[in-house]
């Protein structure tokens, strides 16, 4: 008999060169071998192709399989096709079986016209995929479909067919780990130089059914656990193989109360091993307490580059639209609270164009969250249409109005290199406009997005923009906006370059352009549009001229009411300025000051009470730990690399010998204070 050969293809992401072993295909071969009667001559497993490679070098790797399995997500869909139907046209007897969140679910005909478009897929697989390809690859060459479940297909008459899905597992003892069962060892010995990332669970589902989201809807709003004794086993085959990232992909971790002791686990074994560096985790949506101990756990021990706080909006309406209203808002802002006086940094994730949100909704919650503590970093996220969302039904998206751009899938800080030489490129569906958003309100929200970003948490004038808020009373939300108007003024060259670059980029969007701005000469790689204009100001020569405006903007605000207001904008301003990192840059600074702005700032972000205190302040600011003396290496390492770890911003050291508490009661009247501004 002749044996019978199984190629597949699951093509990841590249990041910083590095790429995730191909975990989907890998479960599903573990499942075959573990179950099959099948002697090891009868059938052979080729390596998957896991990365993006020239189009004819996937076609010569896989076309003499009978079998080719493929694992699909929105950035492989189209190159996973093309594969398919030129390995079709060479020989129509190959065996293509789709499976992954990109294929469409058996609801409103989608999955039958999926199949009549794409006619040289033999089989999509619905749900999950372990079983079902056991069947298929245990009965080939026999291709009687009838009874296999969670498939859909068109049958020999030309008829479509939709088999039932059964139950998904319960338990994992017939399913075992790929990781520990040896089904990634050649692939490894094969490419001896790859950095590998890996994909893990620990449990398969989640409880929740957002509506933007494919993950509740494919696993039925269940959760089942793999044995902790596995989970253990396979933290130990990361360590040992110098698995550097682990992405858990577990919906909630945190939600179980054995969350707490596998994170333990992973802290114990960077210890013993110093593997894994990070363990990237979805924080639970609910479970307050547990969240923050898991968090604080994997922070305190350097396994975490900052918590995300997934709300992804907090107006009640959008909420319930998108069927989130049952997630605690005001969990997150405990969570958020609580990791601030613990000094971990967060990460708040909004999504932009949600159905209910407006402009004003979306610019109020963002105002709310930076009020509630978040000065790290909001990471907004465009809203795309995955295929298998409910959000994707024809009834979600004509209820709602929901109006789409293709645009490409380009990663933040993607490579040149990982643009297809081959013309196939990947893309999503960008929602650019619903029944509340229009589409020029999307550009204005974009661009309020951007402005927050670039202005705020890129740290450029994080400082100036605090004060004012918290002695003037000047909601984040006016402050914004108020830099928005500077698009068309004269008088502010450079805030109109900025607000105007945002407007375009924004614009070009909604035409089906790239989320990210490409530049060859900087590293050759996709930029944020916050981060693109701020390598651009430093590259102009415009830094000076930047924080000269600055100052001419932030003394439009109405400061009489506080005695000496202006000098303490003036001198916020230039301590902001000093703060920031730039290339070519060896020697500590020391600036003196007229105020304890440092300690004051600090409180501030934590809605603390405190006293400004107007004393001589001296502090050095340290530009010799890290020094760049290209560009390159500045533009990787801090705006690329060190945007989230807060490499934007040097290091400060007080030089002052007398503290607060120092200060005797004829001092009292040089103070403002929380009493102040009530």
């Amino acid at each position: 008999m002749k044996k019978i050969l199984i190629g597949s293809t699951q093509i990841n992401n590249g990041f910083a060169g590095q790429y995730y072993l191909p975990y989907s295909i890998g479960i599903l071969q573990a499942y075959f071998i573990h179950n099959t009667k099948k002697r090891d001559d009868e059938f052979y497993f080729e390596p998957t192709i896991y990365k993006r490679i020239p189009l004819k070098d996937s076609i010569d790797r896989l076309k003499h399989c009978d079998i080719i399995l493929f694992s699909t997500y929105v950035w492989n869909k189209e190159i996973s096709l093309k594969i398919a139907e030129k390995l079709k046209r060479m020989d129509p007897k190959k065996f293509i079986i789709f499976g992954g969140p990109s294929v469409p679910d058996p609801i409103e005909n989608k999955a039958q016209e999926f199949l009549k478009k794409y006619n040289f897929i033999d089989v999509c697989i619905h749900q999950e995929g372990e079983r079902t390809i056991f069947q298929l690859i245990e009965n080939f060459p026999n291709r009687n479909l009838s009874e296999i479940p969670n498939i859909s297909y068109i049958d020999d008459k030309s008829f479509y067919r939709n088999n039932k899905n059964i139950p998904r597992l319960k338990t994992f003892e017939k399913a075992p780990s790929p990781y520990l069962t040896g089904v990634f060892d050649q692939l490894i010995k094969n490419n001896p130089n790859e950095r590998w990332l890996a994909s893990w669970e620990t449990n398969r589902g989640c409880p929740f059914s957002c509506a933007y989201c494919d993950w509740g809807s494919a696993t039925n709003s269940k959760v089942a656990r793999m044995e902790l004794d596995r989970v253990f086993a396979e933290l130990d085959w990361f360590s040992k193989n110098k698995v550097e990232f682990i992405f858990c992909c577990d919906a909630n971790f945190g939600m179980l109360p054995r969350d707490y002791e596998i994170a333990k686990k992973a802290v114990e074994n960077k210890k013993k091993y110093g593997y894994p560096h990070v363990l990237s985790v979805q924080n639970t949506k609910n479970a307050r307490e547990r969240a923050y101990k898991v968090q604080k756990l994997l922070a305190e021990n350097s396994l975490s580059k900052g918590v995300t706080l997934a709300m992804q909006s907090v107006d009640s309406h959008t909420l319930k639209e998108i069927k989130r209203d049952n997630i605690s808002i005001k969990d997150y802002e405990e969570l958020q609270r609580r990791f601030a006086k613990d000094g971990i940094p967060t990460y708040t994730e909004f999504i932009l164009g949600l159905p209910g949100d407006t402009y004003n909704s979306f610019a109020e919650g963002v105002s709310m969250v930076i009020e509630s503590g978040q000065h790290n970093r909001i990471q907004y996220n465009n809203l795309s249409i995955l295929p298998n969302a409910e959000m994707a039904s024809d009834i979600y998206m004509k209820r709602n109005e929901i109006k789409t751009v293709e645009t490409p899938i380009v990663n933040p800080h993607g490579s040149q290199e990982e643009i297809p030489s081959d013309g196939i490129y990947e893309k999503q569906e960008l929602v650019i406009s619903t029944k509340d958003l229009c589409k020029d309100d999307w550009i204005k929200t974009r661009v309020y997005a951007s402005i927050s970003e670039f202005f705020y948490f890129n740290k450029v004038l994080q400082l100036p923009i605090i004060l004012i808020n918290k002695l003037l009373r000047v909601s984040f939300k006016d402050i914004f906006e108020d830099l928005m108007k500077l698009r068309g003024k004269k008088e502010y060259p450079i805030f109109d370059e900025i607000i105007e670059s945002f407007y375009e980029h924004s614009n070009d969007i909604t035409k089906g352009k790239p989320e990210f701005i490409h530049n060859k000469d900087w590293l050759d790689i996709f930029w944020p549009p916050g981060e693109y204009i701020y390598i651009k100001i430093l590259k102009e020569d415009k830094f000076d001229l930047f924080y000269k405006e600055s100052e001419k903007f932030m003394m439009k605000y109405d400061y009489k009411k506080i005695p000496n207001f202006d000098k303490m904008i003036s001198e916020v301003i230039l301590l902001n300025k000093f703060l920031m990192r730039k290339p070519f840059e060896s020697q500590d600074k020391q600036l003196t000051l007229s105020y304890n702005f440092i300690e004051t700032l600090e409180l501030m972000k934590q809605n603390l009470d405190f006293d400004l205190l107007k004393s001589e302040n001296k502090y050095k600011i340290i530009k010799s730990d890290l020094i760049y003396n290209n560009w390159e290496d500045w533009m990787r390492e801090v705006i690329w690399y060190g945007h989230r770890s807060g490499k934007y911003v040097c290091d400060i050291i007080s030089l002052n010998e007398n503290s607060k508490s120092s200060i005797n009661e004829n001092d009292r009247s040089n103070i403002i204070g929380n009493s102040y501004i009530v």
